[in-house]
């Protein structure tokens, strides 16, 4: 029904029109004033949830900001971290090999002097030795040209030093060197040799030209070995 229908019935029923017109107006305003406060609840509303939004979006990147500070924080302490244990490897594995090599210089010196005072020992042992070698071959000439130059009865007495002296020539190439070794076997041979020369000798003076003839060179040739040997330098004794 439009306003003129409105408006007969109320004519009708004796209500002034003006009455009417105002109520129509008071409804209609009051109809826009709902519709402006709805739309200004919401528009108020939906910047509320704008807002609301807004201020989440803000949280979340503020959130995320500080999380991925603090996840960068967290790899750069990280690798800091790392980065300090390898260099304490490192140094600890320049500390172990710098010790290991200290530790081996220090074995290679002290092999090195026990090798040096070993060889010095030995050095001191091979003249000792070399030296009551050849003391005890020289004796052993001596008591064979005492009997040798006895003669009579003697010829027990030289095969018992021949055989002594055999004995101790191998004495002598035991400890060397080998020249002095050959020249003591070469004087026990010659001097076994001389005990069984057909016609050795009637008188003393035959038997000291067997001597001097036969053995006493040789002997000589020892001796001068020995000197040799004795008066060389220490480092040589090896030979």
């Amino acid at each position: 029904m439009d306003l003129a229908g409105i408006a007969a019935l109320a004519a009708l029923a004796g209500i002034p029109v003006s009455v009417l017109v105002a109520h129509w107006q008071k409804r209609t305003a009051l109809q826009q004033t709902h519709a402006l406060n709805q739309a200004a609840r919401d528009t108020a509303e939906a910047n509320h949830r704008a807002a609301l939004a807004q201020a989440e979006a803000d949280h979340r990147a503020v959130r995320e900001a500080a999380l991925e500070q603090a996840e960068a924080a967290h790899r750069n302490a990280l690798e800091q971290a790392q980065a300090s244990h390898r260099l304490a490897l490192e140094q600890a594995e320049a500390a172990h090999r710098s010790a290991m090599a200290q530790a081996e210089a220090n074995h290679r010196a002290a092999l090195e002097l026990q090798a040096v005072q070993a060889r010095a020992d030995h050095e001191r042992w091979l003249l000792d030795a070399r030296r009551a070698s050849y003391d005890r071959f020289q004796e052993c000439l001596g008591r064979f040209r005492t009997a040798l130059l006895r003669g009579v009865g003697a010829a027990d007495a030289l095969d018992a030093i021949i055989y002594d002296m055999h004995s101790i020539a191998h004495e002598v190439r035991g400890v060397g060197p080998s020249e002095a070794g050959g020249l003591a076997r070469d004087v026990v041979r010659r001097c076994s040799s001389v005990t069984r020369m057909p016609g050795l000798g009637i008188t003393s003076d035959e038997r000291e030209e067997v001597w001097n003839t036969w053995i006493a060179p040789l002997r000589a040739q020892f001796s001068d070995s020995v000197h040799s040997v004795m008066t060389r330098s220490p480092a040589l004794f090896l030979e």
